[in-house]
């Protein structure tokens, strides 16, 4: 008999990518076993979670004290029975592996971290090492899992689900670019969007438009940005949108991102499910989607000048829709949900 999964996370804002790919594999696993998923922390916004299958069990802490929310943690690995936990987070793994040792218990504790283990300050990846298992979201994580001397086989390479979608309607314009970014205004940070909106005003002697959809705390300093480069008046600053797929009804030509690093960006997966192809960073594990050529273009991150020429390379170089989004094959979630049941009957026997 399967046992009961304990989906644990903390810190989720509720409007990521995270919480799309949380929905699709909580309502996928649900069909056929107990599943349940338990916040340490409460979502800025909780509306996702009404996404959920009734049946996936949804546990959140709510208070503001301390010492009642690491008595909240410890029960949770203390009291359940035939239980084992997937987190997301490395805190919660290090936690679970102490309560484990201390009180003699049986369970699993499987890593699944969604974003990359290096050139960030959200976490210390050393923790990792305390889980039995690890469910990689790319290759990119799998080779950091091993740089931090996990085994090979207790890492299995899953990447993240994504739906087929039809491709938008195309309304095609000569010599013209319609471009569009979506996720969090960071001026300089992980999005780097300083470097995106200087790219854009790389353009010449093509029309274009760039519809930016996203909110946080440096939109008004984007704007300004953009302002001071002189290309706001080829800008539409949407903020964030709560539906962004029906708010973008024509294709568009690109997505545009310019990340420094990255897990695995689930909007990059749903544009080129819908055969929208990408310009993006040659962020680690970017070639886990982009195919050079048939889904999109990439560019070394801080050459300016090479984003702008790859822009122009999108409106010179027609893709096929088809070919876009049969790149992503691996992705779709008929195949997607068959590494995942392999991969969680192999690490939980570990």
């Amino acid at each position: 008999m399967k046992k009961r999964l304990n989906f644990l996370a903390s810190n989720l804002s509720g409007k990521g990518g995270t919480e799309t790919v949380l929905i699709t594999v909580l309502n996928n696993l649900i069909k056929n076993r107990d599943v349940s998923l338990t916040l340490i922390d409460e979502p800025q916004d909780k509306n996702w979670l009404q996404k959920l299958d009734d049946k996936v069990s949804v546990n959140i802490y709510t208070g503001n004290n301390l010492v009642s929310k690491i008595w909240f943690i410890m029960k949770i690995f203390i009291f359940e029975k035939d239980t084992n936990y997937i987190s997301l987070s490395p805190s919660l793994i290090l936690i679970a592996n102490k309560v484990r040792k201390l009180c003699n218990k049986k369970y699993k504790i499987i890593s699944w971290i969604h974003f990359s283990l290096k050139n960030q300050d959200m976490f210390d990846p050393g923790k990792l090492v305390n889980a039995d298992g690890h469910l990689a979201i790319s290759s990119v994580i799998r080779e950091q899992l091993l740089e931090l001397g996990v085994k090979s086989d207790e890492i299995m390479t899953i990447f993240n689900p994504i739906e087929r979608h039809n491709s938008i309607p195309e309304v095609k314009k000569e010599n013209y670019l319609n471009l569009f970014y979506a996720g969090r205004m960071t001026f300089d940070g992980q999005k780097n969007i300083s470097e995106l909106l200087s790219g854009i005003s790389k353009i010449k002697g093509i029309n274009y438009h760039l519809d930016m959809y996203g909110s946080g705390e440096d939109l008004e300093k984007c704007k300004e940005y953009g302002k001071k480069l002189g290309i706001n008046g080829n800008i539409t600053w949407h903020g964030w949108t709560k539906n962004l797929w029906e708010e973008i009804n024509v294709r568009p030509s690109a997505l545009v991102m310019s990340s420094k690093y990255e897990g695995l960006p689930m909007i990059m997966l749903e544009s080129i499910s819908r055969g929208i192809p990408v310009v993006t960073t040659k962020f680690d594990g970017y070639e886990d989607i982009v195919k050079e050529g048939v889904n999109g273009y990439t560019y070394k991150s801080g050459n300016i000048e090479e984003l702008g020429q790859k822009l122009i390379k999108i409106s010179e170089q027609k893709m096929s829709t088809k070919d876009i989004q049969d790149s992503i094959e691996n992705y779709y979630t008929e195949n997607y949900f068959k590494n995942l049941e392999n991969a969680l009957a192999k690490l939980e026997r570990i």
